[in-house]
């Protein structure tokens, strides 16, 4: 018995610091998506372990003291996701707020109902589908009489999306980084106080058994979409399937080149996959704003039969002006541009068209 907690004790450990390391398989960046449940359990290893480890000896301690560690490690990771917010800071308000939802509706998903309800409800301005085809496209036609502007990339490799406003468009352009299968929209938007602001919808492939084998694509994206951002002169609003936890390292090497904040901190997990399995949840459609947006507020929307929730996001564009932003570091330069090189390897080695997440 005690060898067994002190087994299980050291493999839990363990799952704290694999994401740390530079290997992109995804073998390792899955306990990057888990923290959360991972923590969990460390916290019961750590309390049930104290009535059994007075015999136990130095190995004992020794496993309790690195799973005590381990969780000090996880609780730097997710704490700045604690809604301090709620408690704290009062939303700003805009004069003219906009009204956001994004969701992945999984392409085999036939509850096309479920959503058309809850975009009729919400009357959201920005409507931002991703694995939507054809099928969901004809679907979906019954919004096009209250939406002014609508963008259609339907596909039928998980990777198709749509994009649908009420708001005045100056540009919309559809961009392919990595892959020719998988878009990313950029859209000039106005609010209806006439302030322009960006707006990126993105959907970056995921590492798993079954997919991409690593990382190595998703975070090229990236990194590829962070240069983008930092050039534009306009307030700018990120969303998507990140395929990606907000406190992982390429998340937050996105948010810094980008210049963008993650707008989940201090606001709270709003975890949106997978919907079919509660105690796995974790936030996987992120989204990130520059310093003129404000959020107002965010949610994790109801069902729409998908394994992803919808996320609602309510916000307003604070000022016009941006400031420049200063020349990106050598040596970050240097560590997105391996990333993306090496993203462009992976594409060779891992092949291109494969079902999304």
């Amino acid at each position: 018995m005690p060898t067994t907690f002190i087994a299980l004790s050291c493999i839990f450990a363990m799952m704290s610091f694999l994401p740390s390391l530079r290997v992109s398989h995804w073998t390792f960046r899955f306990f990057d998506f888990v923290r959360l449940q991972v923590v969990v359990i460390q916290l019961l290893l750590f309390v049930v372990n104290f009535y059994f480890m007075k015999d136990w000896g130095a190995y004992g301690l020794y496993a309790q003291l690195f799973l005590g560690v381990a969780m000090l490690f996880q609780a730097y990771i997710i704490a700045p996701y604690f809604p301090l917010n709620l408690l704290i800071a009062r939303k700003k308000q805009g004069a003219h707020p906009v009204t956001m939802i994004s969701t992945n509706v999984l392409q085999k998903n036939k509850d096309y109902h479920l959503l058309i309800a809850m975009v009729k409800k919400h009357q959201p301005d920005i409507l931002l589908t991703m694995e939507s085809n054809q099928r969901w496209e004809d679907a979906l036609s019954v919004l096009e009489q209250e939406y002014s502007y609508c963008y259609k990339i339907p596909k039928e490799n998980r990777y198709g999306m749509h994009f649908y406003t009420k708001l005045p468009v100056k540009h919309l352009k559809e961009h392919y980084f990595i892959s020719e299968d998988r878009p990313a929209i950029h859209v000039q938007l106005q609010d209806q106080g006439g302030r322009d602001f960006s707006f990126w919808g993105i959907h970056p492939p995921p590492p798993s058994p079954t997919e991409k084998p690593t990382s190595a694509q998703k975070d090229a994206e990236l990194m590829m979409i962070a240069k983008q951002i930092r050039e534009l002169e306009t307030p700018c609003l990120v969303a998507g399937d990140f395929n990606n936890v907000c406190w992982s390292r390429s998340s937050r090497l996105f948010s810094e080149i980008s210049t963008l904040n993650d707008a989940r901190i201090k606001n709270g997990f709003h975890n949106t996959f997978p919907a079919t399995v509660p105690i796995f949840r974790f936030p996987l459609d992120l989204l990130f704003n520059s310093k003129e947006i404000a959020i107002e507020a965010m949610k994790v929307m109801p069902s729409i039969g998908s394994d992803h929730f919808p996320l609602f996001a309510k916000f307003s564009i604070q000022q016009q002006q941006t400031e420049e932003a200063a020349p990106l570091e050598k040596e970050l330069e240097h560590t997105a541009d391996e990333i993306i090189k090496k993203g462009e390897q992976a594409l060779d080695e891992e092949g291109g068209e494969e079902d999304g997440d």
